[in-house]
C-alpha cells in the first residue's frame, strides 16, 4: 500500500520540478522572479501549455520552499499557546518574535513579507499570460486543462495573500503587469486586499474539479478553493456580531458539506461584475460557445457546480482502495490525499540528505518534532479527558503506535501529528518526504458549524460539530457528544473542538487572533512559564504584526507602517 502511494506521489512530483528554461542560461526560478514585465524574454515565453505549466510549477515550489515552510510554523504555532519552544529564553530572532517583544527589523517578519510575494509575482506571470497560450486545435482538452492551470494560480495567489493580510493588515496589490515606474505601490485596505482574495477563490472554484487524484493528486482542486474561501469569510466576519459573511459561509457550507446545489452566478456574485456572464466565461477559458462540438454543452451562468459532498471525508478513506484507515494515519505518508485531506504541500524524499533539491522536504518537520516545539501545560491539561489525546502528543520516553521508544526530551510532549513512522523515515536526517496537511475536511466542516450558530441555526450547528467528534470518538470507542445550549455556550464547544482537531497545524494563532481572544489566551501562557511568553503581547496592536523596516525604507514611506509600532 505503501509503496503504491509513493509512486503516485513520485510521479506527480515529476511534474512539479522546476525546469531550466531554454532562455540563455537563465533558470526557471530567476525568471519567474522578476520584477519587470513586458521585455523580449516574457514575450517569448507561455506561448505553450508546457509552458504555462512551468510557470505553474513555480508557483508551487514557493509552498516547497524552506523560507515558506519555517514562517509557516513560526508565525502560525509557535506564537501560539498550544506548544512551548526549547528557546524561547534566548536572544534568537524567533524568540523575540514569539514573545513578542520584537522590533520592525525582525528577520522573520521580511522573511514571510518576502516568500508570500515571491509565490504573489510568480503566479502574476502566470495569470497575466495565460492568453498568449496556443494551440493547434479546439479540442475541449486543451480548454479545460488551460483553464485549470489558470484556477490553480488564482487559488496560489489567494493563499500568498491570505498570509500577508492575516499577518500584516493591508498590504500591496501589485499589478499583473509590473512595469517600471509601478514598484512601489501603497497598502491597500485589508478590506480591499480581501475582497481581492475572495474574487480569485471565487473564479479559481469554477475552474477546477473537486479534487485531483491518481498522478494528478496534489493539484489544487474547487474544494481547497470553497474551503480557503469559507476561511477568508471566516476572518472578515466578527464573533457574536451578525454579517452577511456568516451567511454566505453557512450557504457553502450547505452546498461543501450538505450536497445543495450552488451556481456558478451564486458563488460567482456576477450583480458585482461589470462583465457579462460570456465575457467572464471567456476569460476563464471555458470553451466559447461558438466552438462547441456537436454534442458539447455550453456551461452557463445557472449551471450548478460539480457537487463536493461525496468526495470528502471526516473519516480517513485512502483515495486508492477506498479503505478506512486510523484516525493518526492522515498525517502520515498511508494518507496522503485521502478523503480527509483537501489540500495538502507535496514533498519529496530526494535520498541523498543534500539541501536545495527541488521539491525536497528537508529536515524542517523533525526538527520540529525532536528538538524545537512541544506540547504546552495548558494544551495537555485542555486534552486530557478527549479520545486523540495520546494520537496528538505522547509524554517523553512513551511506546509510539509503531513501537518506538519516544526520545524527545525529558517532561516533554511530542506533537504527534509531526512524527515521522519508522517505515516512511528517510534515508537521511536531513531529508523527508512528508506532506504537509494544510486544510483539512473537518476544518470545513467545523467552519460550516460556527457560520450554523452564528446564523442561528444551533440544532444544525451541533450535528456537524458532533459529526467531527464522533469520528475521534472511535479511537477509545466512547460515546460522549456535545450537548444543545446556547449561543455562547455552542461557540465554547465549537472553539474547544477547533483547538482539539485542528491542532499543530500551524494555524492556532491566527485563530486565537480572528476569534478576538488572543490577549487573554497569551497573557494566560505566561502564568505557566518561567520565562512568561506571551505577557508582552499588547492588545490592540499585536494582532498584526509590523510591516517589515525594509518596505518603509526601499518605499521611502510610501508603504506605511502599522499603528504602535
Amino acid at each position: 500500500m505503501i509503496s503504491s502511494v509513493k509512486s503516485k506521489i513520485k510521479t506527480f512530483l515529476l511534474l512539479l520540478v522546476p525546469c531550466f528554461l531554454v532562455l540563455g542560461t537563465t533558470s526557471c526560478d530567476d525568471f519567474l522572479d522578476r520584477e519587470v514585465k513586458g521585455n523580449p524574454d516574457s514575450e517569448e515565453f507561455y506561448n505553450t501549455i508546457y509552458e504555462l505549466q512551468e510557470g505553474l510549477n513555480a508557483v508551487y515550489d514557493v509552498l516547497q520552499s524552506d523560507q515558506y515552510t519555517n514562517c509557516e510554523w513560526i508565525f502560525g504555532e509557535a506564537c501560539g499557546d498550544d506548544v512551548v519552544g526549547t528557546d524561547e529564553n534566548s536572544t534568537s530572532q524567533i524568540a523575540e518574535l514569539v514573545n513578542f517583544r520584537f522590533d520592525t527589523s525582525n528577520e522573520w517578519l521580511l522573511r514571510r513579507y518576502q516568500v508570500n510575494y515571491r509565490g504573489i509575482n510568480r503566479a502574476n506571470q502566470v495569470i497575466a499570460n495565460i492568453n498568449r497560450v496556443r494551440f493547434s486545435s479546439d479540442d475541449t482538452d486543451n480548454y479545460t486543462t488551460v483553464r485549470a492551470i489558470l484556477g490553480q494560480a488564482k487559488f496560489l495567489r489567494a493563499l500568498f495573500y491570505f498570509n500577508l493580510v492575516k499577518t500584516y493588515g493591508g498590504v500591496s496589490i501589485r499589478p499583473e503587469r509590473e512595469e517600471i515606474g509601478q514598484y512601489t505601490i501603497p497598502r491597500s485596505t485589508k478590506e480591499e486586499v480581501y475582497a481581492y482574495i475572495e474574487r480569485d477563490l471565487r473564479e479559481a472554484a469554477c475552474m477546477l474539479d473537486g479534487k485531483y487524484t491518481a498522478n494528478s493528486s496534489g493539484k489544487v482542486g474547487a474544494g481547497a478553493c470553497v474551503a480557503l474561501l469559507m476561511k477568508v469569510l471566516m476572518y472578515q466576519a466578527t464573533p457574536g456580531t451578525p454579517s452577511d459573511k456568516w451567511e454566505e459561509m453557512a450557504k457553502l457550507g450547505d452546498y461543501f458539506v450538505g450536497g445543495k446545489a450552488m451556481t456558478y452566478k451564486d458563488i460567482l456574485h456576477l450583480e458585482n461584475y461589470s462583465e457579462t456572464w460570456d465575457e467572464v466565461a471567456r476569460r476563464l477559458w471555458f470553451k466559447p460557445q461558438e466552438k462547441l462540438l456537436s454534442g458539447e454543452s455550453y456551461t452557463t451562468e445557472n449551471t450548478r457546480l460539480p457537487s463536493l459532498a461525496n468526495i470528502y471525508s471526516l473519516e480517513a478513506k485512502s483515495t486508492y482502495d477506498g479503505s478506512t484507515l486510523h484516525y493518526r494515519d492522515l498525517y502520515n505518508q498511508v494518507g496522503e490525499f485521502c478523503a480527509r485531506s483537501v489540500f495538502e504541500i507535496v514533498f519529496k524524499e530526494s535520498a541523498n540528505g543534500l539541501s536545495g533539491d527541488s521539491n525536497e522536504g528537508t529536515g524542517i518537520m523533525n526538527d520540529l518534532f525532536w528538538n524545537r516545539l512541544f506540547a504546552s501545560t495548558s494544551f495537555t491539561n485542555a486534552i486530557q479527558n478527549d479520545p486523540r489525546r495520546d494520537v496528538v502528543i505522547l509524554l517523553h520516553a512513551s511506546s509510539t503506535f509503531d513501537n518506538q521508544r519516544l526520545e524527545v526530551p525529558a517532561g516533554r510532549r511530542g506533537c504527534m501529528k509531526w512524527y515521522t513512522p519508522k517505515t516512511d523515515r528517510p534515508q537521511d536526517d536531513n531529508d523527508n518526504g512528508k506532506n504537509r496537511r494544510v486544510i483539512i475536511y473537518s476544518d470545513v466542516v467545523l467552519m460550516y458549524a460556527e457560520a450554523l450558530n452564528e446564523v442561528g441555526r444551533r440544532e444544525e450547528s451541533l450535528t456537524q460539530l458532533n459529526a467531527v467528534k464522533a469520528v475521534a470518538n472511535k479511537i477509545t470507542n466512547v460515546a460522549t457528544l456535545y450537548k444543545a445550549g446556547t449561543y455562547l455556550e455552542m461557540r465554547s464547544q465549537i472553539w474547544t473542538e477547533r483547538r482539539f482537531e485542528l491542532c499543530h497545524l500551524w494555524d492556532r494563532y491566527f485563530d486565537l487572533v480572528r476569534q478576538g481572544r488572543a490577549a487573554k489566551v497569551l497573557h494566560a501562557l505566561a502564568a505557566e512559564q518561567l520565562w512568561n511568553r506571551g505577557k508582552n503581547y499588547i492588545e490592540g496592536i499585536n494582532e498584526v504584526f509590523p510591516i517589515p523596516q525594509n518596505e518603509i525604507d526601499i518605499t521611502n514611506g510610501v508603504v506605511s507602517q502599522n499603528p504602535g509600532y
